[in-house]
């Protein structure tokens, strides 16, 4: 009887081992049959700076050309909408992927001069500045490249939270381009689907707060 128990559990661990080696491989052949080569170099207006994302280089901010770029600081980070500066300062998405492959924004404030980063806001995504000059983000919502509504991993990822992957519902929020400190904040029930550009960008902040 023991010698049967032993023989079904060693039957079991072999099957495991196997199998585990067999999701290893598919993994790694998957992984490597799409290493697609990337070389983007997005200069940031208003500064010397270019965000790159690269198979060759370090993601980051480079001073530079992308020939002889040098990198200024390290990290995955927006442009176009993405970044504005402020005097010395730049506010810029930075971007993080979680083990599931999603996209994971946070706003971030770059000195300009001692390229010391400090996070303004996590889990949010600068839309860009409005007529007053105030940067304006999006919280307390899913990134739409993840595809909230019909990706499982989504849910899963906003469970527990107050976040609703299938609602177009976000909070808006205006920062001081000075300090990096909240103005103002409105929930929007259809912020993710909006004219975001006419409704609020186009629009003073006390237009905007009504």
């Amino acid at each position: 009887m023991n010698n049967s128990k032993f023989s079904v559990n060693a039957l079991v661990l072999i099957v495991l081992i196997f199998s585990a080696i067999g999701m290893f491989f598919t993994i790694r052949l998957v992984t490597m049959a799409d290493r697609s080569v990337v070389n983007v170099f997005e200069p940031i207006e208003g500064t010397e700076l270019s965000v790159r994302y690269s198979t060759f280089a370090e993601d980051g901010l480079y001073t530079g050309d992308a020939v002889n770029g040098t990198l200024k600081l390290a990290g995955r980070y927006g442009y176009g909408w993405g970044a504005a500066v402020f005097g010395d300062r730049l506010i810029i998405n930075e971007l993080r992927s979680t083990p599931f492959g999603m996209t994971v924004p946070s706003v971030v404030c770059v000195d300009l001069n001692t390229f010391e980063k400090t996070t303004l806001m996590k889990n949010a995504t600068l839309r860009g500045v409005c007529a007053s000059g105030e940067p304006v983000c999006l919280a307390e919502c899913m990134s739409p490249s993840d595809f909230p509504k019909t990706n499982a991993l989504s849910r899963l990822y906003a469970a527990g939270s107050r976040i609703r992957p299938e609602s177009d519902a976000a909070t808006v929020v205006w920062l001081d381009p000075e300090t990096g400190e909240v103005l103002f904040r409105l929930r929007d029930g259809d912020a993710l689907t909006c004219d975001f550009e006419s409704r609020y960008l186009d629009r003073t902040l006390g237009e905007a707060a009504g």
